[in-house]
């Protein structure tokens, strides 16, 4: 994923709910999220076909991994394995939070630059290339783009307020109606971030949903979970134009 905002509440009836748009390259070859063969129906996720990862896996149990790219300092540069591998990893090794990040901290410089979000189902945990320690997020709203959590773009500063304004009817699971991540404005010059691209990219990038032939978001990814074990996820492909080509529903009770 490449821009994320979610609601973190831990003692509510809605401990979490969550929006995530994946911004790639159109070309390249993706499978929609599924339940992976082989995997039990235990894993849930997209699947990039070029690598054999993805971008956002959830277990059963309510477990889930969510991963962005870095931009600063990290243009141009790749690893030696896939990012792509790690929300995989955390959900196949049935690792705690803790000792699956003690683990991919011994690895950093062989990916390339990365944030993840891993949660168990009681807490969520940040860490990135940047930030190897990481912290545990308290409650509330926070954000999460291609730099570290809850840096203050334009688009994560809005995607804040409309997480705020819109998270009753999220809970009521009026998903069709909420204007979360949905904004194709891009931000004006003067408060781009200096990431390290062209300034034509920075524009574009600065969109919550970017569109564009060659480039854009390609999915958006809703999940909600309540306290008695439901877990429901709605996954929309969306085109060029950001207009919604096929949507997904999923819904369980943890195990």
């Amino acid at each position: 994923m490449c821009l994320m905002v979610l609601n973190w509440r831990p003692d509510h009836e809605w401990p979490l709910l969550l929006v995530a748009n994946r911004d790639e390259f159109r070309e390249r070859p993706t499978h929609p999220m599924h339940w992976w063969p082989g995997a039990d129906r235990d894993l849930l996720a997209g699947k990039d076909l070029k690598a054999g990862g993805t971008w956002l896996a959830i277990d059963q149990n309510g477990r889930f991994a969510l991963l962005t790219n870095i931009r600063p300092g990290y243009i141009g540069k790749t690893g030696s394995r896939s990012r792509g591998e790690l929300p995989i990893r955390f959900l196949n090794e049935h690792l705690s939070i803790e000792a699956f990040h003690r683990d991919v901290a011994e690895y950093l410089p062989e990916y390339g630059g990365f944030n993840l979000v891993l949660g168990d189902g009681e807490r969520l945990f940040w860490f990135s290339s940047n930030h190897p320690d990481g912290q545990w997020l308290d409650a509330g709203i926070h954000t999460l783009s291609n730099d570290a959590l809850n840096t203050p773009w334009p688009k994560t500063r809005k995607a804040s307020r409309q997480m705020a304004e819109h998270t009753e009817r999220f809970e009521q699971g009026l998903i069709d109606d909420l204007d979360i991540l949905t904004d194709r404005q891009a931000a004006d010059d003067s408060q781009l971030p200096d990431t390290g691209v062209p300034l034509e990219w920075e524009r574009q990038l600065s969109a919550q949903t970017i569109t564009g032939e060659r480039y854009g978001t390609r999915c958006r990814t809703w999940v909600r979970m309540d306290r008695r074990g439901f877990v429901g996820v709605k996954e929309i492909e969306l085109d060029a134009s950001g207009g919604i080509r096929q949507d997904r529903d999923f819904s369980w009770n943890r195990r």
